[in-house]
């Protein structure tokens, strides 16, 4: 895996008091007259200007070979290889996944993971979860790169980011076609499609397909889905280009729901007694413009605007009693714009680079909820709009003052306001505004190259969490956002090529955590506080450009600080493994025969808020042999053939456990399952 670090730090100023500081900095360089080799590229997306190799905080990058090159059932499955996230896959078709990272366990089901694709948030305020992202959206081979930030380290990101952000950036120009068909067990088959063209004139296409369909290994649990896109990119001039990008995704799935206990133990893939037909569907539109002007070599203006619309119905049955199914409907409109400054310059003498923005996001949800008996609609329960408005303002300095001290500072502010409309049945229509809520979060750390290949990096960063649900409007919640505090510390080495290997240790506390104080009340009050813990490690060695051994893994400990309930002071946080692990081996000539192999352990985490019961993890082997042909001819490219066993010891686990309805509940693993990959790159 590509996993280079990158990382963002900053200090306690508004973005706008970076301008004097920047200003010098102009100055200083004109007045020295230094040779201007620091020059900004094309920059797509805000803060792209910023130096990955100077960032104090942990930032894993995955490239677009490792899109292209693995089997993944589903485009997040690619967050197995990067050092310390584990996927709480809940095996129910189209629906979102947990993304656990840095002792946060509701990463994309929930909000506790940021997740961009070309800088338009996935994250849904006020629908399925507060922050629900669905990666389904997106297709493997459109992706250029994966930027994984580790908790709320980035200045260019706020709300959701407390565990992290997943920044996905898609091709831009280039001229290529690649091609990907691959089918397997259960008559599963995807069929992806990638397309780069120059049209002349300074005008590029990129468009990308995907269409994939499986009768899954459970009851009920077929799946189909279409996504589509396409960027047109005109550089109209040296200074000036304009891109405009387009994406479209429709889905629709059956889900066994989970199993019971006893039926987990029985090794049963069927679905549980009194089941129904569970399932959803969805279609997702995005559109964005960007436009960016090189005012000269050391400063780049750029401005968006996105929108988004999207449908998303799920019917789903909680417990084992007959009846209790219900269908949520969420209708989703959002629109954003922005724009950004972006700085490369010499600070006496020294390379300096920084960003300033200001961003504005609205999003409009109608929100409905039905009783229903095997997606029959019963009786309408809730409906509801909710508007949220957002105000960001955030900037970055990153100074290379010297091989010793390379330090970053950044701020960033977050004001959100809205409203709710309550049409529910069974009340009185009314509408209540928002409770206004603001943040400042503050960033700064530094990198410092204490030998050859030797890089130190040290920082602390602040993030925030707002009420979660419809808490958010009550006039009387009188309480701030909850406020998250990183602090890090990391060491790189790399030596000579053959030996790479990341160490990061970190401390992540949230306090005033919004609570019911007595519990049961109905009365909040800001006075939780947890603790989260860990270590991350990778190594990577290369003894030829062939060949390569991998190990990567973490150890993560939670506490509950403080709580209204006693009972769960010093408690860990119930479904966040202690421990994750991979080792692997992969040979992978430029042709000919290649293999990989990598095992995975997940280690043993708490089930329940008291952590009376717990699971005790599981261990997978995936396996893959490939053969690579090169294609003749002026173009070049190559043929690539596959052959994929996933969990090949046929291991009997459950990616989800948790405890209710009087049991614990498991959603099933995929058992030992083949695929046969035909990659076509000309």
């Amino acid at each position: 895996m590509s996993s280079n670090r990158t990382h963002r730090p900053p200090v306690r100023f508004t973005p706008l008091a970076l301008l004097p500081m920047l200003l010098p900095a102009v100055a200083l360089a004109e007045d020295n007259d230094p040779p201007l080799a620091i020059e900004l590229g094309a920059i797509t997306v805000k803060g792209q200007g910023l130096r990955r190799t100077d960032m104090p905080t942990t930032v894993n990058i995955v490239g677009a070979r490792e899109f292209e090159d693995r089997r993944l059932p589903r485009t997040e499955d690619i967050l197995l290889q990067v050092p310390g996230i584990d996927i709480g896959n809940f095996g129910q078709g189209g629906v979102v996944n947990n993304i656990r990272m840095r002792g946060f366990g509701g990463g994309g089901h929930g909000g506790d993971v940021a997740i961009f694709i070309d800088g338009i948030p996935l994250n849904e305020g006020e629908s399925h979860a507060d922050g629900y992202a669905d990666i389904n959206v997106l297709i493997p081979l459109e992706i250029e790169r994966l930027e994984v930030f580790k908790g709320p380290s980035s200045v260019l990101f706020g709300n959701f980011a407390r565990g992290g952000t997943l920044a996905f950036y898609t091709k831009q120009r280039g001229d290529y076609r690649q091609l990907e068909t691959s089918y397997g067990s259960f008559d599963t088959w995807d069929l992806q499609g990638a397309f780069g063209i120059d049209l002349g004139g300074g005008l590029y296409n990129n468009t990308a397909f995907q269409g994939a369909r499986t009768n899954g290994f459970q009851d009920n649990s077929e799946w189909s889905r279409i996504n589509a896109s396409t960027r047109f990119t005109w550089d109209v001039n040296e200074d000036l280009d304009l891109a405009i990008g387009l994406r479209a995704h429709d889905s629709d799935w059956d889900a066994p729901g989970y199993i019971p206990r006893a039926q987990f133990d029985a090794r049963s893939r069927r679905q549980a007694p009194n089941a129904e037909n569970d399932g959803g569907n969805k279609t997702f539109y995005t559109q964005r413009v960007d436009l960016g002007w090189t005012i000269d070599p050391r400063a780049r203006l750029l401005w968006w605007a996105y929108a988004t619309q999207q449908g998303f119905t799920r019917w789903a049955k909680f417990g084992y009693e007959p009846g209790g199914q219900r269908e949520e409907d969420h209708d989703r409109d959002v629109w954003g714009t922005g724009a950004s400054l972006n700085f490369n310059l010499l600070a006496a003498e020294r390379p300096l680079a920084a960003v300033i923005g200001i961003e504005y996001y609205h999003e409009s949800t109608d929100w409905r909820r039905w009783d229903t008996a095997n997606r029959v609609r019963e009786d309408l329960r809730f409906d509801r709009r909710y508007i949220i408005d957002t105000l960001s303002l955030f900037g970055e300095v990153q100074w290379e003052l010297s091989r010793w001290f390379r330090p970053t500072l950044g701020l960033r502010y977050d004001h959100f306001g809205g409203n709710e409309r309550n049409r529910d049945p069974a009340g009185i229509p009314f509408r209540r505004g928002m409770n206004d809520y603001d943040s400042w979060s503050p960033k700064v750390g530094f990198r410092s190259l204490l030998l050859p290949g030797l890089d130190l990096r040290a920082s602390y960063s602040e993030g925030f969490a707002l009420p979660r649900g419809d808490a958010k409007y009550r006039p009387e919640l009188n309480v701030d956002p909850e406020r998250i505090q990183q602090y890090e510390l990391g060491l790189t080495w790399d030596y000579q090529q053959l030996v790479w290997a990341d160490l990061a240790g970190f401390i992540l506390d949230t306090r005033d955590e919004i609570r019911q104080d007595p519990p049961g009340s109905g009365l909040f009050r800001n006075l939780g506080k947890t603790r989260r813990t860990g270590l991350e490690a990778e190594l990577r060695v290369t003894p030829t450009p062939d060949l390569e051994f991998f190990a990567n893994g973490a150890l993560i400990d939670t506490e509950i600080r403080s709580n209204p309930d006693p009972a769960l002071r010093g408690r860990q946080i119930n479904g966040i493994p202690n421990s994750l692990l991979n080792l692997g081996v992969q040979y992978e000539p430029p042709r000919g025969v290649g293999a990989r192999a990598k095992w995975r352990q997940v280690g043993r985490y708490q089930i329940d808020p008291l952590n009376t019961q717990s699971y005790n993890g599981y261990d997978t082997l995936d396996l893959s042999l490939f053969y690579r042909h090169r294609l003749g001819g002026e173009r070049g490219g190559s043929l690539r053939l596959a052959l994929d066993v996933l969990n090949a010891l046929d291991a009997w686990y459950a990616p989800t456990a948790f405890s209710g309805f009087g049991t614990v509940n498991y959603a099933v693993g995929w058992p030992r399952t083949w695929w046969l990959t035909m990659n076509l790159d000309w």
